[in-house]
């Protein structure tokens, strides 16, 4: 007798997460292959009735997200699914429960009270190679939390038809910058070999994908713990060198590691696309000491002027912290005054909290929460206009970009157009008529998603 596996996955939040989410659909549907007592069947929507196990991959370092995921479960578990956490979220809540009771044994203070959701089930990475449809509808639970290795099941390409893909090429991180808790709950930075990351492109560009966006924790130390050192640099060349039609892109790039000599190299490369997704934190030499980063704001300036030296057009993307212990009205001053010069194309902003397993959470002169609000609202205003000023620019001006899909109100039809250097699902869209194209075409059916066209905006 068949079995049904009726099941859906929810992905929320990180990117990296959903290249997991994609291998473990992989490893589902390749393990169903192989196991004829079971028929596994996959539903979009994790609600359908039919749907009677549904996976929640999320993110376990910031708190909007482990917030998110909860109410998630929560909803999911009142539909009477069989609910399973994955991965960076499972590793936190496991990583939480045992430093909750190693502080109550010690009798030092604990400063939270959690308590795990029940009736759901956990499953880390370390558990990829090791589950199988049986122990699934058993409801099985992860015992390797800490236990990884890069996947060798085959992935799901849930990005195909907009023909872009992320590809991983580094697991977790080894900077322990003091407001983070990535290392504790994941483990140190392990990057994919070379040959690996190679390969995982070429398959990808001959599956149909265009642009390729490597990412990772960190991906500017991408092969320091295979190769002795940083070899971001090698690995792009080789990229480079493929014979396909594609380009790719960076994101998490740590200005510390990528020299001022390496960004005049990174011109000469051929499919690289000029996307600087840098998370600066701040902006202020004492601030960034004490969240344990390794740069400060001279460097900061230097990086960011040799970037614009160098590179005629590009899109730099950055995110702040706002209110991180110490902060002073002058170092928040700074941050101002830099985000009102430097006039990034993209800014990203957070307001600080004490996470229970960051190092951060034990400074002392910590910024007091109405401060934090009202600093948080006074830069994001600025941010605001600037994002406004920015659009106004571009106003009546050429632009050249990706369809990514087609539109039509009464008798009005048009494009929504990804810029070439926007990035897939982070920045920007255009929604255009079929007037502001630029070129001569008989009717909208001749173009297609991923057609490129230069258009006003």
């Amino acid at each position: 007798m068949v079995s049904n596996v009726n099941f859906s996955l929810i992905n929320l939040w990180c990117t990296k997460n959903l290249v997991d989410s994609q291998y473990f659909l992989g490893r589902l549907l390749d393990i169903s292959i192989k196991t004829p007592d079971y028929q596994v069947n996959y539903f979009t929507d994790p609600f359908d009735k039919e749907a009677k196990i549904v996976f929640v991959n999320s993110c376990g370092f910031l708190s909007a997200g482990r917030n998110e995921a909860d109410t998630t479960v929560r909803k999911l578990l009142k539909a009477g699914k069989t609910v399973y956490l994955l991965w960076c979220a499972a590793q936190y809540y496991k990583k939480l429960i045992e430093e909750q009771g190693a502080r109550s044994k010690a009798q030092e203070p604990v400063t939270w009270n959690f308590q795990p959701v029940t009736k759901i089930h956990y499953l880390s990475r370390g558990d990829l190679n090791k589950i199988s449809l049986k122990n699934i509808m058993q409801g099985y639970d992860s015992t390797t939390y800490g236990d990884f290795e890069f996947s060798t099941w085959p992935r799901v390409y849930t990005n195909l038809e907009q023909k872009f893909e992320y590809l991983k090429i580094a697991e977790w991180c080894n900077n322990h910058c003091t407001f983070c808790i990535i290392p504790q709950i994941r483990g140190k930075q392990k990057s994919l070999p070379m040959e690996k990351v190679i390969a995982e492109a070429e398959l990808m560009v001959k599956s149909g994908i265009k642009e390729i966006i490597l990412i990772a924790q960190d991906t500017t130390r991408y092969g320091t713990d295979l190769y002795g050192k940083p070899q971001l640099l090698e690995l792009l060349k080789k990229l480079d060198a493929l014979k396909w039609d594609f380009t790719y892109r960076l994101l998490y790039l740590y200005p510390d590691i990528v020299t001022l000599t390496q960004i005049n190299e990174l011109k000469k490369l051929k499919k690289f696309i000029p996307y600087f997704d840098i998370p600066l934190q701040h902006i202020s030499s004492p601030i960034l000491k004490r969240m344990g980063r390794f740069y400060d704001e001279w460097y900061i300036i230097q990086f960011l002027d040799q970037i614009k030296k160098t590179f005629p057009v590009y899109y730099m993307r950055t995110n702040f912290i706002i209110g991180f212990p110490w902060e002073t009205e002058e170092d928040f001053g700074k941050l101002m005054e830099f985000v009102g010069e430097a006039r990034f194309d993209n800014i990203a902003l957070f307001e600080y909290h004490d996470e229970p397993l960051a190092t951060s959470s034990k400074l002392d002169k910590k910024v007091d929460y109405d401060t934090i609000r009202a600093r948080f609202t006074k830069i994001r205003q600025l941010v605001n206009r600037q994002l406004l000023e920015n659009e106004h620019a571009r106003k009546w001006k050429e632009e050249t970009g990706y369809i990514m899909e087609t539109w039509k109100d009464g008798k009005m039809e048009g494009l929504v157009v990804r810029p070439v250097l926007h990035c897939p699902e982070i920045d920007s869209y255009d929604e255009i008529s079929l007037k502001q194209v630029i070129g001569t075409f008989e009717k909208k059916s001749e173009l297609g998603i991923w057609d490129k066209i230069v258009y006003t905006v």
